[in-house]
């Protein structure tokens, strides 16, 4: 996925890495990734010396620490760009017979991470003075993963960017996302969607969809509120239309048919109607109707099996709590910018990492395939990632020495401040070496 020589020439090309240094971009790639990424480093001095055990190399904590600059970040965004692509090509899950012609899953969220206080210019939040938030739209089969990085105070909304990937996907959507616009936008470039109908919402009905026996409602032209509180079937199943503003376009002639476009002054802009579908499954409990707004026909899915497919959105939430209960993600207490953008990166690095070794099992073993649950298996990846570094490490012809031991505890055994008075020090001395090899 990741070899070294991808490694070192990616770290070169985005100018992380421009001549011959301590810093080895291939061994730091790793102790960050299976280090720092699993939670067993989870301070820069810890992640330091972890480098130093991997490399036999000592290092000032200042010229470390200096390596969490700008050209790590393209470095590792190059890394993940590239870790996710690898990651689609090599899918373990397929979509059920249940979903024959669509490419994909597509589960779209964010989640808020809290900073330092002194981050709030450069991550405002929306709750608390710093903070970032972390667009993320998954694929359930492994084909679509799209992560992004905000600041806190940025709508869900604006992180969704929609062009000609939504083809033949199905979106999946919670409220924060909610605007016809942008299902317009899915819907014009041959996507799907699914999401809840927000409660201020109040379409017309245009037509029914599932025609019910016995005495039933004219519906058509009426507003949905309206009715409502007059149904009593288990499962709606309607066309509903609603008005939007259109986006402002300038004025434009084509010569060939005479068409033009008129442009619509800010605050002017006219009125765009759309039909979608709007199915509704009746809670038993509650006696009220949990309302879904899809493109998605009923040829294609049955309207009970709408609403069950939107509970796959879940899988979103066990991504994000796998980020933060073992990845960490939420545990980032520096106050430099570089410093957190770069550890989102990595958190995110080892979620790809994780998921493209959870993809080999599963292909090695398809029989089990479903039994490999998310959270199962990251408390496993968790549990390995240290030993996993090592022979990693020893597959890229970084190899363990005993040695390396030994310059480890020189550089981080030893008090650097050589005239300081020590408690011991009017009471013992150095033992002699007695035949052993000394070191200088």
């Amino acid at each position: 996925m990741f070899s070294p020589e991808w490694l070192r020439d990616t770290a070169a090309k985005v100018g992380y890495v421009q001549r011959n240094r301590k810093i080895d971009p291939v061994t730091f790639f790793w102790v960050v990734v299976l280090g720092f990424g699993v939670g067993v480093q989870r301070t820069l001095a810890s992640l330091r010396r972890a480098y130093e055990t991997a490399s036999a190399e000592t290092l000032v904590p200042s010229s470390f620490y200096d390596r969490f600059n700008k050209g790590l970040i393209a470095f590792l965004k190059e890394c993940l760009a590239h870790g996710i692509v690898d990651l689609a090509n090599h899918a373990s899950l397929t979509l059920s017979d249940k979903l024959k012609g669509f490419k994909d899953l597509v589960v779209a969220d964010g989640t808020i991470i809290r900073l330092h206080d002194k981050l709030a210019e450069q991550f405002p939040g929306a709750r608390g003075k710093a903070e970032l938030k972390i667009h993320t739209a998954i694929g359930i089969t492994g084909n679509t993963k799209s992560i992004a990085i905000y600041s806190g105070k940025t709508a869900d909304i604006k992180t969704m960017r929609i062009g000609s990937w939504v083809k033949d996907n199905i979106l999946l959507f919670d409220l924060g996302y909610f605007k016809y616009e942008l299902f317009s936008r899915i819907r014009g470039n041959g996507g799907y969607f699914v999401s809840r109908l927000k409660q201020s919402a109040n379409p017309t009905i245009v037509s029914v969809l599932r025609v019910h026996q016995g005495n039933t409602i004219d519906l058509a032209g009426k507003k949905l509120k309206d009715m409502l509180p007059r149904l009593k079937r288990e499962v709606i199943d309607i066309e509903v239309e609603v008005s939007f503003k259109g986006r402002a376009s300038k004025a434009k002639k084509t010569e060939k048919d005479g068409t033009f476009e008129v442009y619509h002054p800010k605050g002017d802009t006219p009125k765009v109607k759309e039909t979608f579908r709007l199915v509704g499954v009746r809670d038993k409990e509650s006696k009220t109707y949990h309302l879904y707004l899809t493109n998605i026909t009923p040829e294609q899915l049955p309207a009970e099996d709408v609403a069950l497919l939107y509970r796959a959105r879940w899988s979103i939430e066990l991504v994000f709590k796998e980020l933060k209960r073992l990845y960490q993600l939420d545990v980032i207490s520096s106050g430099a910018p570089t410093v957190i953008e770069s550890l989102v990166l990595v958190a995110m690095l080892t979620l790809v990492v994780s998921h493209r070794l959870l993809n080999q099992m599963r292909l090695w073993a398809p029989e089990k395939s479903t039994r490999f649950t998310p959270l199962r298996w990251a408390e496993s990846f968790y549990a390995i990632a240290p030993v996993m570094m090592g022979r990693v490490l020893k597959t890229a012809g970084i190899d363990e020495d005993p040695l390396l031991l030994i310059v480890y505890f020189m550089g981080e055994g030893v008090d650097p401040n050589v005239n300081r008075e020590r408690l011991l020090s009017p009471w013992v001395k150095a033992a002699n070496s007695q035949g052993f090899d000394t070191i200088d």
